[in-house]
């Protein structure tokens, strides 16, 4: 296991209450991304190094030969890897037995990717979620979480029921010609399919994730923090941006995703749950960072390009229901944590 990878376990291990997963089965889907490859990572680094003698239950589109964020884990004993297209309209036929946890991380997150493949993007976020669900509520005291999005609420940038950041209850506004529909409306599937599955009285529930970063993402992922890591690693001379770089983010480091993701896995009571960060950072700002660490400059955009012309202004989702619940959370600064992922990163160009 990567050492920074790991450190983070350790971490979420020390200050996250997660005895309920022991001796139990865990199915993950979208495995081979950046949280579902953790949390696999997570289960591993249980079973190790605490006992845990959790069954670990791995999904993706990828043959096994390519699911390098996971490749490691694949030849353990309490493995067992599926290789399946999740948007197939074909039931989940895979036999592997009671399943307790269900994390639903399948899908792409990344903007190039679901802009490139709009009706695939609709149906892993729907038709997969209802097919794995339905397999998984075979046992009835089972537990699903569906990672949705923070992106349901790029429309509603005029529209926060709570100062500058939106709550869970702010109603959705859909723009007909946001080009990210596919993506947004295939989100909202699935929180409706999860909702369904609540008037059955089973425990389900969403997670609207806001801008998860960390060690684990893939090599090639083009978002804009990998982006800029790329620029500030390579040899040219000088961090370009595509535009000015003014949108406004606020970045949640993976071992506070995590933390919260378990928390509400175990002992959730809400239909959905925002998780996001705390700071706010704009692209330029996080840029300079990046040009800071790598010693280049950071030239600024004219024009957009496709991707970043229809991205959101500002992402900004309130945390209090997860606070008053749970209690408040520290987040890791995100200077120290994009020092992190920057350290991890350039070891895994090398």
């Amino acid at each position: 296991m990567n050492s920074f990878i790991k450190d983070i376990c350790e971490k979420v291990y020390e200050e996250t209450d997660i005895s309920s997963f022991k001796d139990k089965t865990v199915l993950i889907t979208g495995a081979n991304g950046l949280i579902g490859g953790f949390l696999a990572d997570f289960f591993s680094y249980l079973n190790s190094f605490h006992s845990y003698n959790t069954n670990i239950i791995l999904s993706s589109r990828s043959h096994d030969k390519n699911a390098k964020r996971i490749k490691h884990l694949l030849d353990k004993p309490y493995v067992k890897y599926i290789s399946y297209d999740l948007s197939k309209s074909e039931s989940w036929s895979h036999p592997v037995g009671s399943v307790d946890y269900c994390f639903y991380c399948a899908g792409y997150a990344q903007p190039a990717k679901f802009l490139a493949q709009p009706v695939k993007t609709l149906c892993l976020n729907s038709i997969g979620v209802e097919n794995v669900f339905k397999y998984v509520f075979k046992n009835k005291s089972a537990r699903c979480v569906y990672l949705s999005s923070s992106e349901i609420y790029s429309s509603n940038l005029n529209d926060m029921s709570e100062g500058d950041s939106h709550t869970e209850n702010d109603v959705i506004t859909i723009d007909l010609k946001n080009k990210r529909n596919p993506y947004i409306l295939g989100k909202l599937s699935g929180e409706t399919v999860v909702n369904n599955f609540r008037e059955q009285e089973k425990s389900a529930c969403s997670v609207r994730v806001s801008l998860c970063y960390g060690p684990g993402v893939s090599i090639d992922d083009n978002r804009v923090m990998s982006e800029l890591a790329r620029k500030g690693a390579s040899e040219l001379e000088n961090i370009q941006l595509f535009d000015e770089g003014t949108a406004i983010r606020k970045y949640l480091h993976i071992s506070d995703f995590i933390k919260m993701l378990l928390t509400i896995t175990q002992k959730g009571s809400q239909p959905v749950y925002n998780i996001g960060g705390k700071e706010e950072v704009t692209i330029y700002e996080m840029a300079e960072k990046i040009g800071q660490y790598y010693g280049k400059k950071v030239k600024k955009g004219k024009t957009n390009n496709n991707v970043s012309k229809t991205a959101p202004k500002k992402v900004s989702v309130s945390m209090r229901k997860y606070e008053e619940e749970f209690g408040k959370l520290d987040c890791t600064p995100f200077e120290k944590g994009l020092l992190q992922f920057l350290e991890w990163y350039e070891g895994e160009i090398k």
